[in-house]
């Protein structure tokens, strides 16, 4: 062999691009995808996305390849393979796919969040250090054990006989990591019972039962067992939105989802998410989503002037949570 000759490499594939392989064999199509491992989605785009509104529930999320950014009230968060998008309680969201291409594709996943489970692993895992639990939407560095772990919980998508036996443990695995990690304070806060992150949470899941029915802050404040104005005030620390404000986006997403879907047309998709006055109506849904709802449906289907941005790309809710 002359001193010129390289022996062949037969190393073993760094985590993320042995993810991104992963990820690339089974998101096989655009968008969300559910798979046989309990909890775990994943979602590929090929082009830059509109802002898409929709709602993450508890979970963590992230990027194998590409780049994406989520807004919550006033605070915007972009992230990366580097990083992990942890989502403490239900929230309305504004995402936005900011890398993709045919060549080199967005792929990411989610992996839904078990309370049960982490109220369990909280009695019997130490404090993380630091405060921790404010906001319920954090972006944070992506360590390697929590990598790891959601590395071989993808890997079981190959060895499907597994799933069963070894999903259970790596997701117990994948909890109490993120529990005794640098944001376990905010999933450590979503289960203490007697926390005030807790009962805010409380009220934001029957917010999101119950959208479309009139709201009464002082019934919500009087059911979680705290004054309206401390009720006001740690809701908007955990949501970046007043109670009324989150409704508000709940309805006016949940409208847009109706119409960009052909399920129902302007007056009535105000009325099924709780508006009995269709103008008050219209200009709520001009004020969040920028025109309209005829305008946002014409829109949609048309083609941007830019040219950037296709419009048929999924309608509202697609970009999920990966």
């Amino acid at each position: 062999m002359s001193g010129s000759e390289r022996v062949p490499s037969h190393t073993a594939p760094t985590p993320g691009a042995e993810l991104t392989g992963l990820l690339a064999r089974h998101a096989t199509a655009p968008g969300l995808q559910a798979t046989a491992v309990p909890g775990l989605h994943l979602y590929r785009a090929h082009a830059r996305s509109q802002p898409v509104h929709t709602v993450y529930t508890p979970s963590v999320c992230l990027v194998a390849q590409g780049r994406k950014l989520v807004q919550q009230g006033s605070a915007s968060m972009a992230y990366g393979p580097d990083d992990l998008l942890l989502v403490s309680v239900s929230l309305p969201i504004t995402a936005q796919i900011l890398e993709a291409s045919s060549e080199c594709p967005h792929l990411a996943l989610h992996v839904d969040l078990d309370p049960a489970l982490i109220a369990s692993l909280a009695l019997e895992s130490p404090a993380a250090p630091g405060a921790g639990g404010q906001s319920g939407l954090a972006v944070t560095a992506l360590e390697p054990g929590v990598n790891d772990a959601v590395l071989r919980l993808v890997r079981l998508l190959d060895m499907p006989q597994h799933i069963p036996a070894l999903a259970p443990l790596i997701l117990r695995e994948l909890s109490y990591l993120l529990l005794v990690g640098p944001e376990g304070g905010r999933l450590r806060a979503m289960v203490q019972t007697a926390g005030q992150t807790y009962r805010i949470s409380t009220a934001i899941e029957r917010l999101v039962r119950e959208f479309d029915r009139p709201l009464r802050i002082e019934h919500l404040a009087r059911d979680v067992h705290m004054s309206v104005s401390g009720f006001h005030h740690h809701f908007k620390t955990v949501t970046s939105l007043s109670p009324l404000q989150f409704q508000k986006r709940l309805r006016l997403q949940e409208a847009r989802r109706l119409l960009l879907n052909g399920e129902a047309d302007v007056t009535r998709a105000g009325a099924l998410v709780g508006y009995d006055s269709p103008s008050q109506f219209s200009r709520e849904y001009r004020r969040l989503f920028g025109a309209s709802p005829r305008q946002d449906v014409s829109r949609w289907y048309g083609v941007d002037p830019s040219g950037e941005f296709p419009g048929s790309a999924s309608p509202a809710g697609s970009a999920a949570s990966a």
